[in-house]
């Protein structure tokens, strides 16, 4: 493993994070909420949440839990797939967040946790599906260190997107029965 592969590999997790704790923290300094920048459901107002909502988060705590898992999980997508790891990011980030538009409950809805579902889910499945050695490997380490993530989508806290949640794990388990087949991953 090369430090440079590595470094590259964080590039987009990292872009993603750094926007979300700028916003943060210019909320928090300037004393503003950017809520409304997320997604509410089935409106026009809310459509614009399929692009802004990963980037708003409610507080230090939820900042927190989406900044670890997309740096880790991005950075091993893009480092394990690299052919295919910017269609998954992206697949995981906008079509997570239309499923969220189109199907959830009228509330508002923000935070990166559907794109960390998103990622989370195609990095389990993705090896399940392709039966290869390095494959199977991912899905391992990340089952290991995110298998919480199955309770995650089931609807237990009214204050928690659980839609957010199941969208990305379905995104992410389409994506991964999607790429089963692709030769060049790497």
């Amino acid at each position: 493993m090369r430090k440079s592969d590595l470094l590259s590999s964080a590039g987009i997790p990292f872009r993603l994070v750094f926007l979300m704790w700028l916003i943060f923290l210019f909320e928090v300094s300037y004393g503003l909420n950017a809520n409304f920048l997320g997604i509410y459901p089935r409106t026009f107002f809310g459509l614009s949440g399929v692009l802004f909502a990963p980037m708003i988060h409610g507080d230090y705590a939820h900042l927190l839990s989406n900044t670890v898992p997309v740096l880790f999980l991005g950075t091993m997508l893009f480092y394990f797939y690299g052919r295919i790891g910017q269609t998954v990011f992206l697949r995981s980030y906008f079509w997570t967040n239309l499923c969220v538009w189109l199907f959830a409950r009228p509330t508002l809805h923000i935070g990166a946790s559907g794109v960390v579902y998103g990622l989370a889910f195609f990095l389990i499945f993705f090896g399940i599906f392709r039966r290869d050695f390095l494959s199977l490997l991912v899905s391992l380490v990340t089952l290991l260190l995110y298998g919480g993530v199955f309770y995650g989508i089931l609807p237990v806290d009214p204050g928690i997107s659980w839609e957010s949640h199941f969208s990305g794990a379905i995104v992410g388990i389409f994506t991964a029965i999607n790429f089963r087949n692709k030769k060049r991953i790497v």
